[in-house]
């Protein structure tokens, strides 16, 4: 009953507030607070019987984006967070609809989850892979979305539990990048073999990080590597170890698609 309370209030003031007041995010920031938990996973059930919120905030993504309405979005910072919140809602709608499911790969065959299912931005129609790769990527260049943006499978970096915003956009960026990389799931090294295991993510998207290396950092190498790009995140032992051996042996991970669902209790 709250929850709904909370919503009609939402909306009521939505539609009361000037045009000119950045894009809210606080009904995502609720789906997420209440439904995803501190390993990021989702309880899909729970979220597909109360949905009120995420569809009002889907609905909200479809009716404004920074194309059509840039007066909403004040800096660069709250565009990118826009479209991070966007594609996250749109695979949490997309999970919603399709469950109970067990991939993200099986709603749609060859991908098409990716690939062809359309979701509304702005009153534009995109899909996840146009948001990401004719959107996100291209036009902000900045490699930690990779651990931001959530695709629903295990593999995926963690779903967080906040909404992102404009306001701190930057600094929850070096957390989730921090997070990733301190995730042994995610980046291990087997220090008796000499090998370094990282999820396939780096792989899929190992240009980026190579190509917008951050500039302003106090040691920026000529030539960087991926392994470049993480050492400022890594536990210093770690770290340390990959100075000492730098042609150290990089291996890859297999990508779980398996949904990103909590465990149901015992």
């Amino acid at each position: 009953m709250r929850g709904i309370l909370f919503l009609v209030l939402f909306l009521t003031a939505t539609a009361a507030t000037p045009q000119t007041k950045p894009f809210s995010h606080v009904l995502l920031d609720q789906v997420l607070q209440a439904h995803v938990d501190s390993a990021g996973m989702v309880d899909y059930p729970a979220l597909k019987a109360s949905r009120a919120m995420l569809d009002a905030y889907v609905d909200s993504l479809g009716k404004v984006s920074p194309r059509n309405h840039p007066e909403r979005f004040p800096t660069r910072h709250h565009e990118l967070a826009y479209w991070i919140n966007a594609y996250n809602a749109s695979v949490l709608r997309g999970v919603v609809d399709a469950y109970p499911v067990a991939s993200v790969k099986d709603i749609m065959p060859l991908g098409g989850f990716f690939s062809r299912k359309k979701f509304t931005a702005g009153g534009q129609e995109l899909t996840l892979n146009d948001m990401e790769n004719e959107i996100i990527r291209p036009l902000y260049q900045d490699p930690r979305i990779h651990f931001a943006v959530n695709c629903g499978a295990r593999s995926c970096p963690p779903l967080q539990q906040r909404a992102f915003a404009g306001e701190d956009l930057d600094a929850c960026l070096e957390k989730v990048l921090e997070r990733f990389a301190r995730n042994p799931q995610l980046v291990r090294l087997d220090y008796g073999n000499g090998q370094l295991q990282l999820s396939k993510i780096l792989e899929w998207y190992g240009e980026d990080f190579i190509k917008w290396f951050p500039q302003d950092r106090n040691s920026a190498p000529a030539n960087p590597t991926l392994v470049d790009y993480l050492l400022p995140y890594l536990p210093a032992e770690m770290a340390s170890y990959l100075r000492q051996y730098p042609e150290l042996r990089v291996t890859y991970d297999d990508y779980d698609w398996a949904l990103n669902a909590q465990s149901p209790s015992p």
